[in-house]
């Protein structure tokens, strides 16, 4: 799997007292490309599982964000999913933690090779 650092929301951000986030914004251009990219979080040692919201906005203050897709993050599993439909040009994400968080990284990114099986 290749990481572009435009397409990357957190890379090893340290989950160790937080229990929510906002990530960076990435700017991806407004559509749907007919072969879509994929949402690729891991957040190895995370001492909880997670809620991940993958949001859109057309402009990148995120004035009226709208959520593309609400996915749970289970401990010590990886997440890889198609990005939905509806693309207003910029994207972030949002996690929030099931309790504290007391350790683990987290890293999300868009990616076009993730292995799906």
């Amino acid at each position: 799997m290749v990481y572009d650092g435009e397409n990357t929301f957190y890379w090893k951000k340290a989950l160790n007292g937080t229990t929510t986030g906002t990530s960076d914004v990435v700017q991806t251009g407004k559509g749907d490309a007919g072969n879509p990219l994929i949402l690729y979080v891991t957040a190895p040692g995370a001492t909880a599982d997670l809620t991940v919201d993958l949001q859109t906005a057309v402009d990148e203050a995120f004035t009226k964000a709208v959520t593309l897709g609400t996915y749970t993050l289970k401990k010590d599993d990886g997440l890889k999913t198609k990005v939905p439909y509806g693309d207003l040009g910029f994207m972030r994400i949002k996690y929030t933690g099931a309790s504290a968080l007391t350790g683990g990284t987290l890293t999300a990114a868009l990616v076009m090779d993730a292995d799906l099986a």
